[in-house]
């Protein structure tokens, strides 16, 4: 089992907090029992350490997202927001728990317009960004109905991090080093990141006393501390105060009224296999089973992963289910989303007609016509900055959970230690696009759409094969779909399949710097370096440069729980 990880010396908090100690290490995640995949060492120990004292997938999750508020800031945390794809085994049931953030009342749909021209996005990230977050409702809740292990267990070692202190990843660092400017500006990030003037480096101990007394409060009172309490009242406060006097305001309502809500499960087949994905807001899932719909008849499984000609299928019909992605995805509560129509044979056929036979598509895509009036084609921002984890328990529970705070240390405001998201950003500032409505426009207790994609697989035995997910913004459903492919098509190890160069369509997104390179990207330093001229040769603009995926996976195969993760990034997979 890949694990590698900084040890601290610790006090002990609870039976299960992450101390120091020796884990059973083997040069593959293989287990008969249990399995987590995280993008963070600590994140991994600690969901192990859980599943181990007996707690299932649920009471995994809980105890690995408050240590990833604590470990990544920069990309998840209780002031953010949450989509979990959860398998109850015993019941043989699907949910998909949607703890996205969401605008608070006071929004409006043209409130980052000035003189009829949307504001940039740089403009919006700090308080204005702030949403109403909903991870921690979606981890106390479905607790109370799936979790059992007590509660305040499963909040310990999220504390003790906190306290004691965690070695901050080059991650961390990068980001903050990216963000600086508008960080810098606020007085708890500034305490916890710089020293003397300067950004701590990697590798630095940091500690959070004021989000373990957080934490504290949260492990006695559970979500209502956020959403009926002293915490929300602090934020509201905060967040308020930095707002000029006509900006719109957060208020105690919007967080006493936030709820979680259970999303349509989009079932779907491919070859002999069920893909299980998340219904919008979470828009990856279903542009992957549609990519995959389009690629079937295709036989990949006949082609070779170093030839070019299976990539270019990949990536054209991606650049197909992009479009229908970017006109559609919304949040069902307002606007109509035709996720059935998307899905339907005969449409599919229709648009697999647009791949053509050699070569690449000269122009984008439309979407394609599925209501009397196609929505916008809307590119605005997604986050940038994601956490994935993936969990089997030993009842044979599963989670796939994407979370995020919306880009880079969120919106850049910290309250009692806590980082608040910037999710407003990730709607479409300007409502109208070319005369058309856009389906993400803000509206008061609306959910952004997002690209996350945490996804189940079924063999066809109806028996959990995979459990998948990844960070990445716009090019999560990429990552997932050359995994799966790699998986489902070409016999791949899930990961065999994650170690597959990164090759698609879009505009690329750095962790350290902006950058609009766009057309196809590359990944350097793989294989996929030789078939540069081939993709030149059909007529792709091409950038060969880092493509950093953060997939995570649980792979269920001749009765071994297998972990994989992604060598791109500090994850691990254990289990036992």
């Amino acid at each position: 089992m890949r694990f590698s990880l900084f040890i601290i010396s610790v006090l002990s908090l609870s039976s299960f907090t992450a101390k120091a100690s020796e884990l059973p290490i083997q040069p593959t995640a293989i287990g008969k029992d249990f399995m987590v995949s995280a993008t963070n060492p600590y994140v991994s120990r600690t969901g192990y350490q859980v599943l181990d004292k007996k707690g299932n997938a649920v009471d995994a999750m809980v105890a690995m997202q408050m240590v990833m508020t604590v470990v990544e800031p920069d990309m998840t945390g209780l002031g953010g927001g949450t989509f979990a794809l959860f398998y109850n085994n015993r019941a043989k049931q699907f949910h998909a728990f949607d703890g996205r953030d969401a605008a608070p009342a006071s929004a409006y749909a043209d409130m980052f317009m000035v003189d009829g021209k949307p504001i940039d996005n740089s403009e919006v990230l700090g308080p204005r960004s702030v949403a109403i977050p909903g991870t921690l409702k979606l981890l106390y809740q479905v607790h109370k109905q799936h979790g059992t292990l007590p509660w305040s267990d499963l909040v310990a070692p999220a504390i003790e991090l906190a306290n004691e202190g965690y070695a901050m990843n080059s991650y961390t660092h990068d980001i903050v080093v990216r963000e600086q400017a508008r960080l810098q500006h606020d007085p708890e990030i500034k305490a916890l990141y710089w020293q003397q003037g300067t950004i701590k480096p990697t590798g630095s101990l940091i500690k959070n006393p004021a989000l373990a007394n957080t934490l504290s409060k949260i492990a006695k009172y559970g979500d209502d501390y956020l959403y009926q309490g002293e915490l929300g009242q602090r934020i509201v406060q905060t967040v308020n105060q930095r707002l000029e006097d006509d900006q719109p305001k957060l208020s105690m309502d919007d967080f006493n009224h936030y709820q979680l809500k259970q999303r349509e499960v989009v079932k779907t087949q491919y070859h002999d296999h069920q893909i299980i994905s998340f219904g919008y807001p979470s828009s990856g899932g279903t542009m992957v089973s549609q990519t995959l719909a389009l690629l079937e008849p295709y036989q990949l499984a006949n082609m070779k992963p170093t030839q070019a000609e299976p990539w270019r299928l990949m990536t054209e019909a991606m650049r197909i289910t992009q479009a229908d992605r970017v006109a559609y995805a919304g949040d069902p509560d307002f606007v109509d989303v035709p996720s059935k129509s998307l899905l339907d044979k005969a449409y599919l056929d229709s648009r697999r007609k647009l791949i053509a036979k050699t070569g690449v598509m000269v122009e984008q895509p439309a979407a394609g016509k599925l209501m009397n009036q196609v929505p916008a084609n809307d590119k605005s921002l997604e986050g940038r900055d994601t956490g994935h984890i993936s969990i089997v328990d030993s009842q044979g529970n599963a989670i796939a959970m994407t979370s995020t705070v919306g880009t880079g240390m969120g919106s850049g405001v910290m309250v009692d230690g806590m980082i608040l998201n910037a999710q407003m950003d990730n709607f479409t500032h300007n409502p109208m696009l070319d005369g058309k409505p856009a389906q993400n426009a803000i509206a008061p207790g609306k959910r952004p759409r997002s690209a996350t994609t945490p996804l189940m697989v079924l063999d066809n035995q109806q028996q959990l094969r995979l459990v998948i997910g990844s960070p990445g913004s716009g090019q999560i459903p990429g990552y997932v779909l050359k995994t799966l492919v790699g998986i489902l098509d070409w016999g791949l190890s899930a990961q065999e399949a994650i170690d597959l160069p990164n090759i698609q369509y879009g505009t690329k997104i750095d962790r350290t710097q902006s950058q609009n390179l766009s057309g196809l990207l590359v990944e350097k330093k793989t294989f996929a370096e030789t078939l540069v001229p081939e993709f030149i040769n059909y007529g792709y603009p091409v950038h060969v440069l880092p493509m950093v995926s953060g997939l995570n996976a649980v792979e269920i195969r001749h009765s071994e729980i297998i972990g994989a993760s992604d060598r791109r990034r500090a994850s691990s997979a254990i289990g036992k």
